[in-house]
């Protein structure tokens, strides 16, 4: 029969009631009794139930967002987390130059995504992130047709369920461990820690959603662990990406995210980080690989490389990152019309400064008014012949404030300023509620 353990705070009423100094009346000492009764029975009960789930930490590890590392925090055995979030877009009717464009407002419940993890022993651990986004996936879809011919097939629903990362973590020592699987690409911020209240704003920087598309996972393996002074690392082979589907808007549709990916071309990436004080983060991120997965043309290889700092201080939390990416001209040159409007070179970059004015009051709650000034290009240069689209180089100015009456939740509110060479730039307000468990 397993032994059954009572926590502090079953043992302090417990004590309490050996202790007690004073003789209250009899209905007192009833009514005080029904209560350490009805407690206890509660810890009893949990415990042959096991109904308690281990909150997540405040803080990540192992490369990961709080809620996405909590499997590593257990005794052993199964793990449960997630987060979610919900996104309401109110665009500006006008674009920079003045003229009328409508757009319509949105209201979204944008991710619900759950964690399960396994921990078999002190060394081997399971991790997975399962999302659903949008809310539904029904499959239905609405065609187009015109003279009894279908013209275009469209997706009704924008929904989808998708795996973000499933991976085995051998945890050899704290220096070097052994990753496979599906996993995150560790570069920028919030490719790796996308949770909701982990982050300002409502919604994620455009710099680590154009220029560094997250959420970006691989199929591969690797390796990764903490060293001497203060230094992590993570190192990875992985699929390359698929330049079939390189646009002038980036690399964003040529992840491949795992699912049935050509492994022609691998890329491999890494990232190393150095913690110089208490909340102080300075590093690097790099990725490069042959995007071109067909043999019929030459290599497009794909250079993208991030250098990032992060400061938190009391209530202060300040962010700045620089990327940029490069592609070979002669790759480019041979790929269809489409790819070639890729640029040669992506750049971009963003700081960014809140602060918790309730930290001068002491309070365990958290109201963050911030800023952040944002700076992208993914058309930077291009290769002869082809025209520059203005629209991209932008500029975009974040401004507003995020409540948390916890940590584990977090209520956003922010405008964005978009400018760009075009001046078709739109303007948006946003609301977000995020949380993760």
């Amino acid at each position: 029969m397993p032994s059954l353990r009572l926590t502090p705070l079953a043992l302090a009423l417990l004590a309490g009631a050996a202790f007690a100094q004073e003789k209250p009346s009899t209905e007192q000492r009833v009514a005080d009794l029904e209560r350490k009764l009805q407690i206890l029975t509660q810890e009893l009960e949990t415990q042959k139930t096991g109904a308690t789930v281990a909150a997540a930490p405040e803080k990540g590890s192992h490369g990961l967002a709080p809620a996405a590392s909590k499997v590593y925090e257990t005794k052993g055995g199964l793990s449960i987390g997630g987060y979610g979030e919900m996104v309401y877009e109110n665009f500006d009717s006008k674009l920079e130059n003045g003229t009328y464009s409508s757009k319509a407002n949105g209201l979204d419940f944008a991710r619900q995504i759950l964690y399960v993890g396994y921990k078999f022993n002190d060394w081997i651990v399971f991790n997975t992130e399962i999302e659903f986004e949008h809310a539904k996936t029904s499959g239905e879809q609405v065609t187009t047709s015109a003279g009894g011919n279908v013209t275009s097939v469209k997706q009704k629903d924008p929904g989808e369920v998708a795996v973000e990362f499933a991976y085995l973590d051998f945890l050899l020592s704290k220096g070097f461990n052994v990753r496979a699987g599906m996993m995150l690409i560790p570069m920028g911020f919030i490719n790796e820690m996308h949770e909701p209240p982990t982050y300002l704003g409502a919604k994620r920087p455009f710099v680590e959603q154009q220029l560094i598309p997250t959420t970006w996972r691989e199929n591969g393996v690797g390796i990764h662990g903490e060293l001497p002074a203060n230094l992590s690392y993570r190192l990875y082979l992985v699929n390359g990406l698929d330049a079939s589907r390189f646009s002038k808007a980036g690399i964003r549709g040529a992840r491949q995210n795992g699912a049935k990916a050509v492994a022609e071309s691998f890329a491999w990436t890494g990232r190393l980080d150095w913690n110089p004080l208490p909340g102080a983060t300075v590093g690097l991120s790099l990725y490069q690989g042959n995007s071109q997965q067909a043999d019929n043309l030459p290599a497009l290889t794909t250079k993208l490389m991030d250098v990032h700092a992060e400061y938190r201080f009391r209530g202060f939390q300040g962010r700045a990152l620089w990327v940029k990416g490069s592609h070979n001209a002669d790759g480019l040159a041979a790929a269809n019309a489409t790819v070639r409007q890729l640029g040669t070179e992506q750049k971009g970059y963003y700081v960014e400064a809140g602060f918790d004015v309730l930290s001068l009051a002491n309070s365990k709650q958290a109201l963050i008014p911030f800023l952040r000034s944002e700076k992208l290009n993914p058309q930077a240069e291009a290769i002869s012949g082809v025209t520059l689209d203005k629209s991209l180089d932008q500029k975009v100015l974040t401004y507003g404030v995020v409540y948390k009456p916890i940590p584990q939740v977090a209520f956003k509110a922010d405008v964005s300023r978009v400018q760009n060479e075009a001046k078709t730039g739109r303007n948006q307000v946003s609301l977000g509620l995020g949380y993760y468990f």
